[in-house]
């Protein structure tokens, strides 16, 4: 008969076949509810030794392997005892049962890793516990093929953890992470790179593989996954963070910064032929990570070698590239080989000089044969596609290269590179056919790709310019005048059309990306000529094209066009830019200067705007081009007074611009802001002459508020179209928006400002409080308000006999209240769409509230003195909006965290009476928060938090000097927040005291002179606290180091009066820097004394010393348990 323990194996097993092959989704979250049971019962450990014992499934076993996992991630961590008993377990399990399913494996690993990189500094007297990993590995290694996978496994899964921060280090230090992975990179990582080399060579000599000449090397089928695990080994050691940087694996210009002690692995010649002997003789599915390990290998830093030591490595290198491409090109057939492979390319160029490579050996045949494999490589364009941009970059990097080499020796470079330019653009064009007739995915439709290549290609382009412009200009001729043949010819095939429109589309992005190639060191006039040449055609295109847009619409011929004025524009337009090119431009098309191309652009972006209304792609790049075109100071002045700019300051309707109306999609709303920015920036030049020039501007929107306002007032009524009064008030919001945005002078604002208030204004107030509930409507609208009250240059500055300033700021206190008092009644929304439905709009209004606060052109006083409430109001709703939010909901979204935490400063800048006389329990959240706020990731959070920190303190501080100066006023009724907490719960203050002091002491003092502010007045707050503490802490150093630490902590306070002139906090901030560079240096020698006592390790005997002192806090009445997050 089973008991229950039994019993509940066999459930969990169930349970767990049920989570992961669910009949349906109840089931599944059913499971899911009894697995999360099972991981948070009191004796998980003990079931899931079981389960790892008597499982059947191997679902139940991942289960078992990943609770364990999250188990050795927890803070406090399992006793000593059970995590070296895991560790042990994990590997008689793995030894025993070497098969296993892969998720399964991994799992494994991950568990073993974990426990190992959670306990590197664990010890028992001068023993470190989990540090014997290689001895570990070693007893699979000399076991049966499946155990060695299995050890190598381990290890890879051990160098993979400690190079990069785990889910559980969010628990741990940052700095933590980084001193463990360094101390392990230095002990045992050169070991483990080694030993995973030996292993290759000894299995490549014993017979496992045979390298006979004249035959193609191969190896045995049944050692592949043993060679496939060390590879994987050797490439995860080369991968590693060598100097704690934590950088982006994806940038292909990385340096392998290998430590000085690999210097002798990597003088040896033969270890870099091994792996160009690997990758020849192992398929192409294993093969792929030899060249990964030759990718890292080419990128070792420069200062490893000598000249001469370089010389022949590169040589090396060199040559197995070209024996891969002479030799084993068909390898290079599998997707992952050739993807690895075009990375190599990609990093020799990045890792050497162009000299370098032309001083080599066999730079001749490589430069020939990368020249041969990269035009092969574009004529395959469709499976070549995601690989492109390493090959490219190789080809830039040697053409930018050019103009620098001083060597005697051809570069050749003027044979090649030409080739490459003209086998890009065939590839393309000879690619559409496919796409159109076959359906391929269309590389065109990639914006971000395509702009990625036409750089690259901008600059190959250059080389042997002339020759490749004649190339591009025969072809754009020759497919010009096919698309004309086809529009004149009846019944021509749809598609051959649309072939036609795509290759001039790829045609005119090429063109565009020539002309931005221009360098000002390089060019010529000739060149500006041959510029040109290229421009005229495509502006004859475009005149074409434009006049057959009542009959046929190209989007990406449209595109195409507005990247190549973009092009334009960077390079021929603006003070300095070269006028060479406008002299061919006027005998071909009478264009004499660029105002007469800027006319052009803006025609082109009216037509788009008229024509292309139902394209947001086409809309958006028209709209991004009339805003760079709006942004040039002296450019902005001359456009204004071209026809086609007065005709969009004067007929910016939906009549004219379709996608201005309310039956536009979100995507053209959103595209409203950038076009009337634009127009505000044009229009905000002509207010200088002629005021009246805004309400002429005004007069469509007024028009929209006009519509508005009849549409709400059929609220409640049969006749109330909702649908299209949302619309017109999200256009609206987006519109003010922008104009506002673009308004910086104080005429221009004052002008804006009366047109708007009040009339208008009352609309906006309303739309917020009829449709709080709906984001889509309420957050533009709270925008567009936080862009009036956006004091931008000093630009809201009213006659000094004016109100507008008061009144201003009472509109923004109201909307402000009206949307805060109602969306708080918006309750049991799901978790998933809290953030979108509620907490965004909040974090909004607190960015529209700091504004109004913030500005600085509202004496707040006058609210004080005449009795109105309209400030008092704003405070109240922003405590119940304050008190309405999680801490994690804080710190779980950036945008909403940074609005909060920058009100709370501003608050506490200019309202810090505010803040100290709310309730007592109120006052707490706000203090807890801030504590939060001063641990957070986010810099601006953090100083933001201890800026408010810092104010309330500072105030409580003053508030005690005054008391004690005037003891007759010194009342229990008078008595702030601030003062009450710190009568009656003093513990609170202490604990955030020996919070900063920990971070100070041990985190990467980003923000130390933020914290240097806070912690002064703490000192001075709970003097005889820290007096107490400093003994304590001392006492918890080593014995030879405490009379060190002890002198620290006199140099903090030398100097220092008690009082908070700047004077006092700046000697404090300069002694807090000297204090954290001595201590610093305190605990860096550490090892040196005893180098079995590095200074991680006696860290952690710190951090025994901060949990108790922690908890004599929680236990003395602190409530800020989760502040103080140690490890």
């Amino acid at each position: 008969m089973m008991n229950s323990m039994e019993q509940e194996i066999l459930q969990i097993e169930a349970y767990s076949r049920q989570f992961y092959e669910p009949q349906n989704a109840l089931q599944q979250k059913e499971a899911e509810k009894a697995l999360i049971h099972f991981a948070e019962s009191q004796d998980v450990l003990q079931k899931c030794t079981v389960l790892l014992e008597r499982g059947q499934s191997p679902y139940s076993i991942v289960l078992a392997l990943n609770t364990l996992t999250k188990l050795c991630m927890k803070q406090p961590s399992l006793p000593l005892n059970q995590r070296i008993d895991i560790r042990n377990f994990i590997l008689r399990f793995l030894y025993a049962n070497p098969k296993q399913m892969p998720y399964v494996m991994q799992a494994a690993t991950k568990l073993f890793a974990t426990i190992v990189k959670f306990g590197w500094f664990d010890r028992e007297k001068d023993d470190f516990m989990f540090r014997s990993v290689i001895t570990d590995v070693m007893k699979f290694i000399e076991g049966s093929m499946e155990q060695s996978v299995v050890g190598i496994q381990l290890l890879t899964a051990l160098v993979i953890e400690m190079c990069h921060p785990s889910g559980g280090d969010s628990a741990r230090s940052m700095s933590l992470h980084m001193k463990t992975s360094s101390t392990f990179r230095e002990n045992q990582l050169y070991d483990i790179y080694k030993l995973a080399c030996s292993l290759l060579e000894n299995a490549v000599k014993n017979g496992q593989g045979t390298f006979e000449a004249g035959a193609r090397p191969f190896f045995r089928p049944e050692t592949l996954p043993y060679f496939s695990s060390l590879l994987s080994l050797a490439l995860a050691c080369l991968n590693y963070d060598f100097i704690g940087t934590a950088t982006d694996e994806s940038d292909d210009a990385n340096t392998v910064q290998i430590p000085v002690t690999w210097r002798t692995t990597f003088l040896d010649l033969d270890h870099l032929k091994l792996f160009f002997n690997l990758f020849a003789a192992l398929p192409p599915n294993i093969g792929y990570l030899a060249l990964g390990i030759l990718i890292q290998l080419a990128s070792v830093r420069r200062s490893l070698f000598n000249a001469s030591e370089r010389t022949k490595y590169l040589n090396t290198l060199i040559s197995g590239v070209r024996d891969i491409l002479e030799n084993h090109f068909t390898n290079l057939e599998d997707p992952q080989c050739y993807h690895e492979f075009c990375r190599l390319l990609a990093r020799l160029k990045a890792s050497f000089q162009l000299s370098e490579l032309m001083e080599s050996d066999n730079y001749t045949s490589f430069i020939q044969e990368v020249a041969k494999f990269t035009v092969m490589s574009l004529q395959q364009l469709q499976f070549s596609h995601n690989s492109l941009h390493y090959i490219l970059s190789l080809w830039q990097r040697l053409v930018a290269s050019m103009p620098y080499v001083k060597s005697s020796q051809p570069h050749h470079l003027d044979t090649y590179a030409p080739e490459v330019s003209r086998a890009m653009i065939m590839a393309h064009l000879q690619m559409v056919s496919r796409v159109i007739n076959d359906g391929m995915e269309d590389p065109i439709d990639d914006l971000g790709l395509l702009q990625q290549q036409l750089d690259q290609f901008a600059i190959i382009v250059r080389c042997e310019y002339e020759a490749n412009c004649t190339f591009i200009v025969q072809l754009f001729e020759r497919s010009a005048r096919l698309y004309d043949d086809l529009l004149k010819k009846a019944g021509s095939a749809e598609k051959d059309v649309l072939i036609e429109e795509e290759r001039l589309a790829w045609l005119v992005y090429f063109i565009g990306a020539a002309i931005s190639g221009r360098v000002a060191y390089t060019a010529s006039d000739e060149t500006d000529g041959i510029d040109a040449q290229l421009i005229c055609r495509v502006m004859r295109l475009m005149g074409y094209t434009d006049n057959k847009l009542n009959r046929r619409k190209s989007e990406k011929l449209e595109l195409a066009n507005m990247q190549f004025f973009e092009y334009f524009r960077k390079v021929y337009i603006g003070d300095q830019s070269p006028k060479g090119v406008y002299q061919v431009m006027k005998t071909e098309l009478g264009i004499d200067d660029e105002l007469v191309v800027m006319s052009i652009m803006i025609r082109k972006i009216v037509t788009n705007l008229k024509f292309w209304g139902d394209s947001d792609n086409v809309v958006t790049r028209s709209l991004q081009l009339l805003n760079d075109l709006s942004m040039g100071y002296s450019s902005i002045r001359r456009m204004v007074k071209l026809d086609e700019v007065q005709f969009l300051l004067k007929n910016h309707t939906s009549d004219n611009f379709p996608f201005l109306g309310t039956n536009s999609t979100l995507v053209d709303l959103k595209c409203r802001t950038a076009f009337y920015a634009s127009l505000a920036r044009l229009l905000s030049t002509e207010l200088v002459e002629d005021e009246d020039k805004l309400e002429e501007f005004m007069r469509p929107i007024g028009a929209e508020f006009e519509t508005l306002g009849r549409l709400m007032s059929n609220v409640g009524t049969p006749l109330f179209n909702e649908k299209e009064a949302k619309l017109a008030a999200i256009g609206i919001a987006r519109d003010l928006r922008g104009i506002c945005s673009s308004l910086l002078n104080r005429n221009a604002y004052v002008l804006f400002f009366e047109w708007i208030y009040p009339k208008y204004l009352a609309v906006c107030e309303r739309v917020v409080e009829f449709w709080y509930s709906d984001p889509a409507v309420t957050n533009p609208m709270l925008k567009f308000m936080s862009e009036l009250d956006q004091n931008r240059s000093q630009r809201i500055a009213f006659d000094i006999s004016s109100p507008n300033n008061i009144l201003l700021f009472k509109e923004i206190c109201k909307i402000f209240t009206v949307y805060g008092t109602r969306i708080l009644s918006l309750t049991d929304i799901p978790k998933t769409d809290l953030y979108p439905k509620k907490l965004k709009g909040i974090g909004v209004a607190m960015n529209m509230f700091f504004y109004a606060l913030q500005g600085s052109y509202c004496n707040f006083g006058v609210f004080v003195l005449y009795g109105d409430r309209t400030l008092d109001e704003a405070f109240q709703v922003l405590l119940k909006l304050m008190t309405s939010l999680s801490h994690s909901d804080l710190l779980e979204y950036p945008k909403l965290g940074s609005a909060y935490y920058t009100l709370l400063h501003q608050i506490g800048l200019n309202h810090i009476d505010f803040l100290v006389s709310v309730e007592v329990p109120v006052f707490l959240y706000i203090l807890d928060s801030i504590t939060k706020g001063v641990n957070a990731i986010d810099n601006n959070m953090c100083n933001n938090s201890c800026s408010a920190l810092d104010s309330l303190l500072t105030h409580l501080f003053r508030e005690l000097q005054r008391r004690q100066k005037h003891p007759e006023l010194a009342t229990q009724d008078n008595r702030s927040s601030a003062l009450v907490v710190y009568e009656g719960q003093p513990t609170r203050f202490q604990q955030i005291l020996a919070g900063l002091l920990r971070v100070i002491m041990f985190d990467d003092g980003r923000n130390q002179w933020n914290y240097s502010r806070p912690l002064l007045v703490l000192i001075f707050l709970c003097d005889r606290h820290f007096q107490e503490l400093q003994p304590r802490i001392v006492q918890s150093y080593p014995e030879d180091k405490r009379n060190q630490v002890a002198h620290c902590f006199t140099v903090l306070m030398e100097g220092v009066e008690k009082n908070l002139t700047n004077k006092t906090r700046d000697r404090f901030t300069q002694n807090l820097s000297v204090f954290r560079r001595e201590l610093n240096e305190t605990q860096k020698g550490m090892e040196a004394v005893n180098p079995m006592m590095d200074w991680i390790a006696m860290r952690e005997e710190l951090d025994k010393f901060w949990q108790r002192l922690n908890t004599e806090f929680v236990g003395a009445g602190g409530a800020f348990g989760s502040f103080v997050d140690f490890e």
